[in-house]
């Protein structure tokens, strides 16, 4: 039987660009500021996502990264820029949940600390069977160990693992392991290629 393994961010959450823009326009930033700080310090993003810094400490490396760069409004910016949860995606939830009538699914998603808080904002907590947060595991995707912690997770081989992500490094290395992949790009390919394993 095939278990299916799903991302969070950008497949079954989005987010709303405007709301990085409209905080950083309204703290006096150049747009684009938040988001090199938050994600091109990958040695700081790798330490947020495998639980080596809880959530609150990188944020507060990012507005302190922001102010060093740019002189203030590091704090204003990364404050509004968190209050949001994001916006689930409502047709791949649809879909998450047929699923779920006939397979085990899960969530892998490389998340920070506050996973479980989103979760609950968004009313995703109990649609799964397990989720895996790389925070609580100190490994993130691509690592091979933590499609191994899923599966387990999930009690289903690699082999027998549907894996759904929309970076392509991520769907690479877990068809590597052996399972099936889809590089996710919208709702209604994700739909049509779930459908041949039914």
């Amino acid at each position: 039987m095939t278990a299916l393994l799903i991302d969070l961010d950008g497949v079954l959450r989005q987010w709303d660009l405007a709301v990085i823009s409209g905080a950083e326009r309204r703290a006096g930033l150049p747009e684009g500021t938040i988001a090199r700080a938050a994600f091109l310090d990958h040695d700081l993003l790798h330490r947020a996502v495998t639980g080596a810094i809880d959530d609150a400490t990188w944020r507060s490396a990012i507005a302190d990264a922001i102010d060093r760069t740019h002189g203030g409004g590091g704090r204003q910016a990364v404050k509004e820029w968190s209050i949001p949860a994001g916006r689930v995606d409502h047709e791949v939830l649809s879909i998450v949940r047929e699923q779920r009538s006939r397979r085990r699914v899960g969530l892998l998603t490389n998340a920070t600390t506050r996973l479980r808080r989103d979760l609950e904002r968004l009313g995703l907590q109990d649609e799964f069977d397990a989720v895996i947060n790389t925070a609580d595991h100190g490994v993130a995707k691509p690592d091979p160990r933590i499609f191994a912690i899923a599966a387990d997770q999930l009690g289903s081989p690699l082999a027998n693992l549907l894996f759904v992500d929309d970076t392509r490094v991520n769907v690479e290395a877990a068809a590597a392991l052996g399972a099936s992949v889809h590089h996710f790009t919208n709702p209604s390919r994700l739909r049509n290629w779930l459908a041949t394993w039914a």
